[in-house]
């Protein structure tokens, strides 16, 4: 199962995303950078991985992706992919979103 963390370089694009429960392809290639990518053989949950992302650590499962990113932690308006399902983070937790082609 592959796993993939976008962090938002703009904040102000947080809460229109937020509302809209929808994103486009494009935009996803826009306004975020992928800064962190692994492959896990066992199942794993959303809430686990923002966990690791919502505690202040360096290497939540090991080395980055990106070194140079908006923010540490990981924030609302950030998403979470889990093989082929994306998830946008709110302030506590994650909620499944439609990423449009």
């Amino acid at each position: 199962m592959k796993v993939r963390v976008y962090f938002c370089r703009e904040p102000d694009v947080q809460s229109v995303i937020l509302s809209n429960n929808r994103l486009s392809r494009q935009a996803l290639d826009t306004i975020y950078d992928l800064v962190w990518e692994c492959e896990f053989k066992n199942i794993l949950n959303v809430g686990r991985i923002w966990l690791k992302f919502a505690q202040d650590e360096q290497n939540p499962f090991g080395i980055a992706l990106r070194k140079k990113r908006s923010h540490r932690k990981i924030a609302p308006g950030d998403i979470i992919q889990v093989a082929d399902d994306y998830y946008i983070v709110h302030d506590v937790g994650a909620k499944k979103i439609q990423v449009m082609e």
